[in-house]
């Protein structure tokens, strides 16, 4: 009985994850023409605001540019034309997503590119080999065994020093 219970659960949750997919990807229709028109005007920049949408910005020529907007929209005209009229008037900058294409391709590869690169410089650190043993020359025993002695020195020195001051 639980094998079937355990199944009939996994059913169920088969079943609602297939109802909310359905839900999601569903197309609400053809959209109205505010609903165009405010999905439009999000889309551009207003040209005297810094960063703000023309749906978003109170600006004059914010308001020009929705009322053009809406006009084209009223007459029929897609998107991609609407789009191109106002990157003729106000120029490329009126795009809040710059297009893809030539040196405007390298503001959406720069950061792919940059955080690529990155990790590749953290996993290559993390995994570098550094059990590698390294061979002292006779130089460097020279130098050791100078220091050594040099050490040893300083130190009956200073022992004998110390064993004539308590002496005394």
């Amino acid at each position: 009985m639980n094998a079937v219970a355990a199944q009939l659960r996994w059913l169920l949750i088969a079943v609602i994850g297939v109802a909310c997919l359905s839900v999601a990807a569903f197309d609400g229709g053809t959209p109205t023409d505010d609903e165009r028109v405010q999905a439009l005007s999000g889309r551009y920049a207003c040209p005297t605001c810094d960063g703000q949408s023309v749906a978003e910005s109170n600006a004059a020529v914010a308001a020009t540019i929705r009322e053009f907007i809406a006009v084209e929209v009223a007459n029929g005209t897609p998107d991609d034309e609407i789009r191109d009229q106002l990157i003729a008037s106000y120029g490329v900058g009126v795009l809040l997503n710059p297009p893809s294409e030539g040196v405007s391709a390298l503001i959406w590869i720069l950061p792919v590119v940059v955080l690529v690169g990155g990790s590749a410089v953290v996993i290559n650190s993390l995994r570098r080999d550094d059990t590698g043993t390294l061979v002292a020359s006779d130089a460097d025993r020279a130098l050791v065994e100078r220091a050594l002695a040099e050490r040893a020195a300083a130190a009956a020195s200073l022992s004998t020093s110390l064993g004539k001051s308590t002496d005394g």
